[in-house]
């Protein structure tokens, strides 16, 4: 007779999606792979995972943390039943449909101040890549972007795909203080920074919005699954905005 608990570490495959596996990790969590290469598409089918387990799980995760091509369920160790959560998942996953794949997010609008003096990496950019500002800001605002996943600091969403031109590795040594609002990009990803923090990233702008506002329902303007477009603007609107140099 197989070992009833070897089971707890099993995957459960899902034979209607591309996404094929669930996995316990830890006591209490849940992981779920939806793949194993990250697609533009992705964000979309976790988000709309996201929304189908909080609507119909029994019961609800106290927490949900979507990434690349994974969704982390966290439950209550007072209410988690492993094998009756994953049967539950098996059949919600199985039933989201084609439609739910690709519901496409509204774009949101990210207004863009490409500033010399914002743009802490223009000179590095104008030495290993030979791109003017200008150039810069023409190529980054030319990109409708997906946001992947949230982290590093409260409301840092991560997002891809950065035009080849303007990809550069993250810095040899990473900054004390990278200004809240800047606009940054390393390798293939681009993001903003939520407030003020250390970071390695390529500056190349910077946001006069909160993209984090802890006093408020929905403290993040991004979340995983969302389509960002950066609008440039000039340092008029900028400061109109309420941004600050």
């Amino acid at each position: 007779m197989n070992d009833p608990k070897a089971a707890i570490y099993s995957a459960t495959k899902i034979p209607s999606l591309d996404i094929p596996t669930i996995a316990r990790v830890g006591e209490c969590c849940l992981l779920i792979e939806f793949a194993q290469n990250i697609t533009p598409t992705l964000p979309a089918v976790i988000n709309s995972a996201v929304q189908r387990i909080n609507q119909t799980l029994v019961p609800a995760p106290i927490n949900c943390i979507p990434s690349y091509t994974t969704l982390l369920l966290e439950f209550s160790p007072l209410s988690f039943n492993w094998a009756h959560i994953t049967t539950q998942l098996t059949s919600l996953l199985a039933e989201q449909t084609a439609t739910d794949k690709c519901t496409a997010h509204p774009i949101i609008e990210v207004p863009v101040y490409y500033g010399k003096s914002v743009a802490l990496d223009a000179e590095r950019y104008q030495r290993l890549t030979e791109l003017s500002l200008s150039e810069i800001q023409t190529l980054h605002s030319s990109v409708i972007y997906q946001v992947y996943a949230l982290g590093f600091s409260p409301g840092f969403a991560f997002m891809a795909d950065v035009p080849k031109a303007l990809q550069l590795p993250r810095l040899n040594s990473p900054r004390a203080v990278v200004p809240q609002g800047s606009v940054a990009i390393a390798g293939p990803q681009t993001a903003v920074y939520p407030q003020a923090s250390p970071g390695g990233w390529n500056v190349i702008g910077r946001t006069p919005i909160e993209l984090y506002t802890p006093n408020k329902p929905s403290m993040t303007l991004l979340s995983a699954g969302d389509q960002v477009r950066f609008v440039p603007i000039t340092k008029a609107e900028f400061k109109l905005l309420g941004g600050a140099l």
